[in-house]
């Protein structure tokens, strides 16, 4: 656990028990292990504060604010031995179309397959058969979760009865106590919902989930809704999810769009959930009839647009105009340039703050897709700038270019990034990742599409 996470209702961080662990470590084993023998909680144990965390800048509405909760540490040294041996088992267990929290798994493997499934569509321009995608998010998801819809899909899933009630213990002996201005107010003792701040409750979202995917996979198998194969003999795909971001795939048809919607009325009733309309949004391809947009429209309640902004924060679709697409990494790293620049800061300080923040901000987008030369030259320069000591309308001369800085210290540099090189090093590095898992998703839809060939 990390050290000076913020304390629960015990009032101490885990860097308090991490210190003193000659002290307090075999009371807090002794704890530990009779309550995963016995599956009895002490009622203290699983208090909890709850912090509210701003989703905007200037919140209006209590659903812009972020629930988290701050649990004791004992309890969440209890969770944290369940989640352990539960990460053991998920990727048996978790159906190929969730990457979030599986181990061997990478949010990646979402982006890239949704990304050739939304090429996919956008290149339907003629033919009978119209494609769409709907992208879809639950409001507050975790905080819907029934118990009991919980309960049943681990007896489902064949999970031992004592590991049911440990799992069940965790989340129904909870209270709560809301944090203002610092300070506890209140006592709520819930019945549904999982903590955003529990080790556990990430893995039992992933349960929860499954239900939803066999209802999908089913309409799937018995013809109902057809998903979208990139190129022939590439697996069907008609959904991807990251917890609670989903985005489906089927034939653009009145009749599917009912199955898909019967779908989820039947899961948003068994398992709390509720689907956020304000976030769900429909893209279609070229072929689509102008009516058939309408009344799918109609009965979704959501806007068609020409491509959804952002899947797991990455554009979905990439068009010719590569530069547009991601101009937005070059306006992070130059507001983040912009706030430092005004500070006065030491070479040492200006390197940490290259390295550790402004060349880590493209890696992930880098790591899917290979970035235009410009781009990578803008970003060089804006580093440059900063690491000189230029500010706003102003001109200093490098005395070393920016080639040479970024060599190692041992050759005379100072180790910075070549981004260019860095950008193609991670594409090596995700296809080698790729092809060494046959049996994921991505590797089946990658070796139809272009290994094949």
């Amino acid at each position: 656990m990390h050290p000076t996470k913020a304390p629960g209702p015990d009032g101490m961080s885990p860097i308090f028990f991490h210190q003193y662990w000659d002290i307090v470590g075999p009371d807090v084993v002794s704890c530990v292990l009779e309550v995963l023998n016995s599956g009895v909680m002490p009622y203290d144990i699983n208090e909890t504060y709850i912090c509210l965390i701003l989703k905007v800048a200037s919140p209006q509405k209590i659903t812009e604010f972020r629930p988290i909760s701050l649990c004791n540490v004992v309890y969440k040294t209890n969770s944290k031995v369940l989640a352990n041996r539960l990460k053991k088992i998920l990727r048996e267990v978790v159906d190929e179309s969730q990457s979030a929290f599986v181990p061997g798994r990478s949010i990646t493997d979402n982006v890239l397959v949704a990304f050739e499934t939304m090429h996919c569509i956008a290149q339907r321009r003629k033919g009978k058969q119209a494609l769409m995608a709907v992208k879809i998010d639950m409001s507050k998801a975790y905080d819907r979760v029934e118990w009991l819809y919980l309960e049943a899909i681990m007896k489902k899933m064949g999970f031992h009865k004592k590991w049911i009630v440990l799992m069940m213990m965790c989340v129904s002996t909870v209270s709560y106590s809301v944090l203002i201005n610092g300070e506890p107010k209140g006592k709520i003792v819930p019945s549904r919902g999982l903590r955003q701040g529990d080790p556990i409750s990430p893995y039992l979202f992933l349960l929860c989930t499954e239900g939803l995917l066999a209802m999908l996979k089913k309409e799937e198998k018995e013809g109902h809704i057809k998903g979208v194969a990139v190129s022939r003999g590439a697996p069907s795909v008609s959904h991807l999810l990251f917890t609670d971001d989903c985005i489906l795939f089927c034939k653009a048809s009145v009749l599917e769009c009912d199955r898909v919607l019967k779908v989820l009325k039947d899961y948003e009733r068994v398992s709390g959930q509720k689907l956020n309309k304000e976030k769900t949004s429909l893209y279609f391809s070229k072929n689509t009839d102008r009516g058939v947009q309408e009344q799918v429209k109609q009965k979704f309640g959501a806007e068609i647009i020409c491509h959804h902004e952002k899947y797991l924060g990455l554009p979905p679709l990439v068009g010719r105009g590569k530069r547009k697409a991601f101009n937005r990494i070059k306006d992070q790293v130059g507001r983040k340039i912009a706030r430092w620049k005004g500070k006065l800061l030491s070479n040492a300080g200006r390197e940490v703050l290259i390295k550790a923040v402004a060349q880590a901000t493209p890696t992930y987008t880098m790591s899917v897709f290979k970035l235009p030369d410009s781009l990578c030259k803008d970003l060089n320069s804006l580093m440059g700038n900063f690491w000189w000591g230029q500010k706003e309308r102003e001109r200093k001369l490098a005395w070393v270019s920016w080639e040479k800085l970024c060599t190692s210290k041992a050759e005379g540099g100072m180790g910075f990034r070549d981004l260019k090189a860095f950008n193609l090093a991670l594409l090596t590095k995700q296809g080698w990742r790729i092809m060494e898992n046959p049996n994921s998703l991505v590797h089946r839809v990658y070796k139809a599409k272009y290994f094949a060939k």
